[in-house]
């Protein structure tokens, strides 16, 4: 959080804001000294609000990540793995496994019977939309208790796929990315063609990602007749989710791992870290660059103001002062340019896109989250850039002797 980064600065903010409403320089002679330069003042705002929005939107793209993932778990819900799988495509587990599990007294029912569901995850290739190639998108075959456990999970256009036909949904927001998988339109996988029958709306969850289909097609398309690759249960509150899986670690038929799901959700949470480091890399880069601009736009000011100075210095005004005059100003300087960075980053909120997931390589999509937090951190952000750029040339401003400030 940037917010750390105050905590060590907290006694110079603190003298500055007493100095802002206790020193006789008042803060209104800084805003109109930063617009007599206006040109410097443009190209310094101009770089921090790149700088800024640059910083906000890999932040937004973490937060969309995150949030894609968030959305997907129910704190009364459990992932059953194979003991050591991470995720569900690495793991294995046999229909005797499932139906064991499926008699635990734990489990909610509804009207139709026990809200549990054993999904088999493959992945396919799928076309890009714009002809650049083809990413791999995670399969979801699942049942109907599947569907009816995922809440968050509706149906928009055509109609849940129907056991033993071949038959697949796609998420809305799929189209845009990819082709080939309109609804009505078939798709080849394992030797077979499927028909997309359903178009659904996963509401921003890792479920946007997915193509489903039926669980029993699947496993025989793919010629794994005997197991699945997870199960999910639903239990009859979230209180219950520490003994159910305390005893799914003690039972030694089973030899299977569970997890809480939105803890399993977590784990997988990290799919956009490669390029949020890389994000953060260039971020860093840019940084020292606007720092420098912002340094030498007050070093130019303070140069430019030099009899002023030692006007200022003449009538009585003390170092202090002055420092606390000339760091405030490039403080109102680079935060400028993070309020207009912040709104700038705006412009990236909801653009829906895609990242690769490190644990399974298949792609996910999520949309930036440009939120007023992460916007509130790029203003600070810019607040930091100007006391590091600003302190050095308002130290030399404090510095400068009367004599030859006078002599200008």
């Amino acid at each position: 959080m940037i917010w750390y980064l105050f905590i060590p600065l907290a006694p110079y903010l603190l003298w500055l804001v007493y100095a802002a409403g206790f020193f006789p320089l008042p803060l209104t002679y800084n805003w109109r000294s930063i617009w007599q330069r206006w040109a410097g003042t443009l190209s310094t705002v101009g770089a921090i609000a790149i700088v800024v929005m640059v910083f906000v939107v890999v932040l937004s793209m973490a937060q969309g990540v995150s949030t894609a993932y968030v959305r997907s778990g129910r704190d009364d819900q459990v992932v059953i793995l194979r003991a050591n799988s991470r995720v569900e495509m690495m793991s294995t587990l046999t229909l005797d496994q499932g139906r064991l599990i499926s008699t635990h007294p734990l489990i909610a029912r509804d009207e139709v019977g026990p809200l549990v569901t054993t999904d088999l995850i493959v992945s396919k290739q799928v076309a890009l939309a714009d002809g650049s190639g083809a990413l791999s998108v995670t399969v979801r075959g699942t049942t109907a208790g599947g569907i009816r456990m995922r809440s968050q999970v509706r149906m928009l256009r055509g109609r849940w796929f129907q056991p033993g036909l071949s038959e697949a949904v796609v998420p809305q927001k799929m189209l845009n990315r990819y082709t080939g998988v309109e609804l009505g339109k078939t798709f080849p996988m394992a030797g077979r063609f499927w028909k997309v029958v359903g178009v659904f709306d996963g509401d921003g969850s890792v479920f946007d990602s997915e193509i489903w289909t039926d669980v029993a097609d699947l496993r025989q398309a793919y010629r794994r007749f005997s197991a699945n690759s997870s199960m999910v249960v639903r239990l009859r509150s979230a209180r219950d989710v520490p003994a159910f899986i305390s005893d799914m670690e003690k039972d030694v038929r089973l030899k299977l791992e569970a997890k809480a799901e939105p803890d399993y959700f977590a784990d997988l949470g990290d799919a956009g870290r490669p390029m949020q480091i890389l994000g953060q890399i260039i971020t860093v880069i840019l940084t020292i660059g606007a720092v420098f601009a912002a340094m030498n736009t007050m070093y130019a000011t303070v140069a430019g103001r030099t009899p002023e100075i030692g006007t200022l210095r003449a009538i009585g005004f003390r170092r202090r002062e002055i420092l606390a005059s000339f760091q405030w100003e490039a403080i109102l300087l680079t935060g400028l340019g993070g309020v207009l960075g912040a709104g700038l980053s705006l412009l990236f909120n909801g653009t829906r896109t895609g990242t690769v997931n490190m644990n399974t390589w298949s792609d996910v999509s999520y949309a930036f989250a440009v939120t007023p937090s992460l916007m509130g951190q790029g203003v600070a952000f810019s607040i930091l850039m100007g006391i590091a750029g600003g302190f050095l040339p308002a130290w030399r401003a404090s510095r400068i002797p009367v004599t030859e400030a006078m002599r200008g």
